[in-house]
């Protein structure tokens, strides 16, 4: 995948990501002890939807567009109201001008007791990511390889907290690295929250997947996915975004029911076909 997340932001995939990120940090704020975000692939921060990357694929507007413009139940907009709020605190107006990646949305969510640190390999983007920060204390930028990152900052001193781990799948063999990095950091943290996102293109491939990682012998693994559509050409399998998938290990307990209604709901939102689904179910679990 050729990627580079301007031509993306507030795509269906981020929404999916995002909305499921805002609850995790939701329980987590449930605490009153500081816990801390490890996002181990950052990006640049802010994208202006309005910049020629994202006005040459308009991909937000099937996405965080559609989200922003759909009828939403109470249940489910008091669900995506961390997600939606943090949203509209970078667009004031009336209209979408903006959509702040993941570093951004989280540092939004935390508390003065609790800490961000984003790790981005890219010098420019993480100079980016460091300007939209500012001075703010409670976030740092580190410019490291994600997968380095990901054991190198576990645990955290706070012994509570999240793990984002968000790679742009640019190279092959990305989902056996997500795996081995992944055990390599439960064995550090057993304990922490890890949320990983994966791009679904071929279905035959994240099923692959998703056996190797109930295979590792971790104990709690959620599995989350939704489908926007299927491909009708076979030729085009493997080839174009068809679903958004997350698993989550060590979920906060009531993520669970929470994702019963949410997923089927961003599914009605953003599928483009009928066939457009979303999927919840355990990987591993210990229950």
């Amino acid at each position: 995948m050729n990627y580079r997340h301007a031509f993306h932001a507030g795509n269906f995939a981020d929404v999916v990501k995002h909305a499921v990120l805002a609850r995790v940090v939701a329980h987590l704020r449930e605490k009153d002890s500081a816990f801390r975000i490890i996002d181990t692939h950052a990006g640049s921060g802010l994208t202006r939807l309005t910049g020629r990357e994202a006005r040459r694929t308009g991909e937000w507007r099937q996405g965080i567009g559609r989200l922003l413009a759909a009828p939403l139940e109470p249940r489910i907009r008091g669900l995506l109201a961390p997600y939606l709020e943090a949203i509209a605190e970078y667009n004031p107006g009336e209209r979408l001008l903006a959509y702040p990646g993941s570093p951004l949305l989280a540092l939004s969510w935390l508390r003065p007791q609790d800490r961000l640190i984003a790790c981005e390999l890219v010098p420019a983007a993480a100079a980016a990511l460091a300007r939209s920060f500012g001075k703010n204390r409670r976030a740092k930028v580190i410019t490291i390889d994600g997968w380095t990152a990901l054991t190198a900052y576990v645990p955290p001193r706070e012994r509570r907290g999240l793990v984002l781990i968000d790679p742009p799948f640019e190279a092959p063999g990305e989902f056996d690295r997500l795996a081995e990095h992944l055990a390599r950091a439960h064995r550090k943290w057993a304990t922490g929250i890890y949320l990983l996102w994966y791009p679904i293109k071929d279905i035959a491939e994240t099923e692959r997947f998703a056996r190797n990682m109930a295979g590792l012998g971790i104990p709690k693994i959620l599995r989350a996915e939704v489908r926007i559509a299927v491909p009708r050409d076979k030729s085009l399998i493997g080839k174009s975004l068809i679903g958004s998938g997350l698993l989550l290990v060590n979920p906060p307990w009531r993520l669970e029911t929470e994702l019963q209604s949410l997923l089927p709901a961003l599914a009605g939102v953003l599928r483009r076909d009928r066939q457009g689904a979303a999927r919840l179910d355990w990987l591993a679990s210990e229950k």
